[in-house]
């Protein structure tokens, strides 16, 4: 009997230096999106990908929470990169001008960021470092 596999998800990360980077280095490891969406489970693989800029890193999706906006936790809008609840409230609108504090939101998590760009950047920190 064949098994049946899971198709693979992916999540669009915008064309930000800064945000791949720390990607890649295994700082940001969550996104919050706007409404509810499916298929995102852990356990599951997750591609991580920019569809302007070819850039793309696999990862494991270790969790996921949907909730109102208002309900993100200090620690899940602190790890996704900002610094205050307006602030994650101004830059969701950047991405999703409606956004409102009762806007239907799906926090996801992933760890194990992997692929030929971690490789890279891993192999410069270390030669960056003396290292191996």
């Amino acid at each position: 009997m064949a098994t049946l596999k899971k198709p693979l998800v992916a999540l669009l990360i915008a064309p930000d230096d800064g945000m791949r980077q720390d990607i890649v280095a295994g700082i940001k490891l969550i996104t919050i999106r706007e409404g509810y969406r499916e298929g995102y489970e852990p356990g599951r693989l997750v591609m991580l990908c920019c569809q302007i800029e070819p850039w793309c890193v696999m990862a494991d999706i270790t969790k996921v929470r949907h909730c109102l906006l208002s309900e993100v936790t200090q620690a899940e809008w602190e790890a996704d990169g900002f610094t205050s609840r307006e602030e994650m409230l101004e830059g969701m609108r950047r991405f999703y001008p409606a956004m409102t504090w009762d806007s239907a939101v799906t926090v996801i998590c992933w760890d194990n960021v992997r692929g030929k760009l971690v490789d890279l950047w891993r192999n410069f920190q270390a030669g960056a470092f003396g290292g191996k």
